[in-house]
């Protein structure tokens, strides 16, 4: 049988409508006779396959990622041994993205692949090291969903966590090649992937949000006119005269639990500025180890977030105040801050049950 050659036309490898933006990192399309933004068309951004159905799908999907790009970047090592130009390698690079119009992503490719040349191979070798891949495998795995997707700001997260964990050569090439796939090249590469993984020894953060518009989340007052409760809402604070004599409109709460704790992210709105704010330290947090939160004066209408970072093992937080306004008598100083959600993040067994952050 005789073999038919002819030459390819660009659209039967990508449509010819439709185009990559190197200076504003968009997908176009070309419409009326111009090119305008489609970020609808832009696979880096859409997860087309379903996850896979596994015993332990976050892991799978964390393995097959790993193995994926491992396997592209061993490609282009070989490549440059053997003197390839610089369009093999973009072309092995853009390899492992089977799905969607990756081809359009050309010179993402060449400057990955002419970036790689000049590290040259023995420091490409040296920098990804298979404790650097188990490394990276835990990167993923930490920060997937039980279903083996990333989770909501999952794929920054990421790419931070590689910056820190792994650094130096090895983090910018793996974040190079995790900003060419995006974050549904990350979740079609974690759903058609055919590995299985270990991740018993990832040690990831477990994440619990305390969301008081749906309950009161277990947390209880320090005591009488220290906050209420207003179901749907969240907590409230409350105007009281405290011992000192003096008005507050205060929040006090407490909720005990025994964890190694690593951050804590305090989340309220305040819906009624008070014309007495609270001077220092609106928002404050201790443990039995130490404080955790400070803050400034209390801040006029809004949605705020305080958080902390650190290392503490705890039995509880001991005492989240959330103030308002504050005032020299008896009188009150008006104003309502209402707590919304309070995000805690740990090491070992989840005290609260299962994570809920992200899914």
């Amino acid at each position: 049988m005789p073999i038919i050659r002819k030459k390819l036309a660009p659209a039967e490898v990508y449509p010819d409508d439709l185009r990559y933006n190197a200076d504003t990192d968009t997908v176009q399309s070309f419409v009326n006779g111009e090119w305008v933004d489609n970020p609808e068309a832009d696979p880096r951004t859409k997860t087309v396959f379903p996850p896979r159905l596994t015993s332990d799908p976050a892991c799978d999907a964390a393995e097959s990622v790993k193995d994926a790009i491992k396997g592209q970047i061993d490609g282009v090592v070989e490549a440059i041994d053997n003197a390839s130009t610089l369009f093999t390698i973009a072309s092995i690079i853009l390899s492992i993205f089977t799905f969607g119009a990756y081809a359009i992503f050309i010179s993402l490719a060449l400057g990955i692949g002419d970036q790689m040349v000049g590290f040259g191979t023995a420091a490409i070798t040296a920098a990804l090291t298979d404790p650097v891949w188990d490394t990276f495998k835990c990167i993923l795995y930490c920060n997937m969903n039980s279903s083996g997707r990333l989770r909501v700001g999952g794929f920054e997260q990421v790419m931070a966590d590689v910056n820190d964990q792994i650094g130096g050569i090895g983090a910018t090439i793996l974040n190079a090649m995790l900003s060419l796939a995006g974050e549904g090249g990350v979740n079609n590469l974690a759903a058609i992937g055919t590995s299985t993984g270990d991740c018993s020894a990832c040690g990831c953060l477990w994440c619990y949000t305390f969301d008081f518009e749906a309950s009161d989340g277990g947390w209880i007052s320090a005591g009488e006119g220290l906050g209420t409760y207003d179901p749907g809402v969240g907590w409230r604070t409350q105007f009281g005269v405290l011992s000192d004599g003096n008005g507050y409109t205060i929040l006090e709460l407490q909720l005990a639990f025994a964890a190694e704790i690593k951050s804590v992210d305090v989340s309220v709105q305040v819906t009624e500025a008070s014309a007495h704010p609270y001077p220092s330290n609106w928002i404050y947090a201790t443990t039995n180890v130490g404080t955790i939160i400070t803050s400034g004066g209390t801040p006029g209408v809004g949605s705020y977030v305080v958080n902390w970072t650190g290392d503490q093992t705890v039995t509880g937080i001991n005492f989240l105040q959330v103030s308002a306004g504050y005032i020299n008598g008896a009188s009150d100083p008006g104003g309502i801050v209402i707590l919304k959600t309070v995000t805690i993040r740990g090491l070992g067994t989840n005290p609260f049950g299962s994570d809920n952050c992200g899914e």
